[in-house]
């Protein structure tokens, strides 16, 4: 009997530490406050740092990386993950994008083509395709993609809309009651490029001839019509 009571003397300083660490340890959780971890990811830095610090955490930078499609000082990964809840005081890592930059397109509409291929050299931007346009302005841009002032990356690509001579169409009509002066003043009127043929060296007193476009068919006005002569 006094050796259970001896050992539970000895006990007793045991089992107070133990229940005193439990109350502890479980008032320190209970009045512990916590926060949820805001989304940092695609943020500056400086956005993520006041984002986290108005939640009463704090931001500290893991490494950096290169990213060809994320810019420069954007967060592209975070730990904690976001949204989760988290106690007040914790530390947020975070990896940061090293690069490119983020740029605004520049405007080149109305620019000669070259003068818009040096102003997209210049802020590190790739001319991909130029498509050319019936348009007034023959040589100028008159339309772009992405358009003037789009956030985008160095190295984006870049189409332009360049204006191009306007092509005028001809419908060949039925020859056979014109004689080759009729045909040659009416080619001459709508600005058709033709070349006279004769079948056996030129000689004024041949009036026959036929067209290397059958009649009644779409010409277009910049190639050149053949009249052959006989």
């Amino acid at each position: 009997m006094k050796s259970i009571r001896f050992l539970l003397y000895a006990l007793a300083p045991f089992f107070v530490f133990a229940f005193s660490a439990y109350l502890t340890v479980s008032l320190i959780l209970k009045t512990q406050q916590t926060t949820i971890c805001p989304d940092v990811r695609g943020k500056t830095v400086e956005e993520a740092r006041q984002l986290v610090s108005n939640k009463g955490l704090s931001l500290s930078i893991l490494r950096y990386e290169r990213r060809n499609d994320v810019p420069y000082n954007r967060i592209t990964v975070q730990k904690p993950d976001a949204d989760i809840n988290t106690r007040k005081g914790r530390v947020v890592y975070v990896i940061v994008s090293e690069g490119p930059e983020l740029i605004k397109t520049p405007g080149v509409i109305g620019q000669m083509i070259d003068d818009a291929r040096s102003a997209l050299d210049a802020k590190k931007l790739v001319l991909d395709k130029i498509v050319t346009v019936p348009h007034a302005k023959v040589g100028k841009v008159i339309a772009q993609i992405p358009a003037e002032g789009a956030e985008i990356l160095e190295q984006s690509k870049i189409t332009l809309f360049v204006g191009g001579e306007t092509k005028a169409y001809y419908l060949v009509q039925d020859t056979r009651n014109m004689d080759l002066n009729e045909l040659a003043e009416e080619m001459d009127l709508k600005k058709i490029k033709y070349k006279i043929s004769y079948s056996r060296g030129e000689q004024s007193s041949r009036s026959g001839f036929s067209l290397s476009v059958s009649p009644k068919t779409i010409f277009n006005s910049s190639d050149e019509l053949i009249i052959n002569v006989y």
